[in-house]
């Protein structure tokens, strides 16, 4: 009942931000079904690939009834593939990235995760209070070494949400799938919290 209940939020903040993306992109946009997983926070770089894999992280810091931190976890790889859908630029190395590349990647992260904060809201009829948005490029286990940090280690487990987007026209008719995981990792003390805004 629980992983319903997160599904549903997920679903909502994955349409809502398949809808920003397409007036962003000026193309059709869809998202499937978002699969949710909880793991313990120390399994969480083995769980999306390997903690010394590079990865490109958008984060948040989240205050309030509901804190902690939330990231969208993109691989190098589907990073260039998105700037490329996003600027037309044919960048094969995060070495290349320019200004404009890196903004967009940015901005990518605000609308998705921006849109699942606000579906939180709406669904647990709470206010969330979250900073503005941080970007790293690092081996994702010291991404993650660094928000456990941040939290003092007060914190046992994350949801893990993957979502496949569609984007229209990208290659070929059926279009291409890009692959994102938010990572959402709640204070101990915000875990209650949560749930019991769900009702389950």
């Amino acid at each position: 009942m629980q992983l319903d209940a997160l599904r549903e939020i997920s679903s909502i903040a994955g349409g809502n931000a398949a809808t920003s993306l397409s007036v962003m992109l000026g193309r059709r946009v869809e998202i499937t079904v978002p699969d949710i997983t909880i793991e313990a926070v120390e399994k969480v770089p083995q769980a999306l690939a390997n903690e010394e894999d590079v990865a490109n992280v958008v984060y948040f810091s989240l205050k309030g009834p509901i804190s902690g931190t939330i990231l969208l976890i993109l691989s190098v790889f589907e990073s260039l593939r998105l700037v490329d859908v996003l600027t037309e630029q044919n960048v094969t190395e995060m070495e290349n990235l320019d200004e404009m590349g890196l903004s967009a990647l940015k901005e990518l992260g605000n609308i998705t995760i921006g849109t699942y904060i606000r579906a939180m809201e709406h669904v647990l009829k709470i206010r969330i209070n979250y900073s503005i948005p941080g970007f790293a490029s690092d081996m994702l286990g010291a991404i993650l070494d660094g928000t456990l940090a941040r939290l003092s280690l007060e914190t046992g487990e994350a949801i893990l949400i993957e979502n496949r987007l569609l984007v229209e026209g990208v290659t070929l008719a059926e279009g291409i799938a890009f692959r994102t995981y938010i990572v959402f990792i709640p204070e101990d003390k915000s875990v209650k919290a949560l749930l019991d805004a769900l009702q389950v």
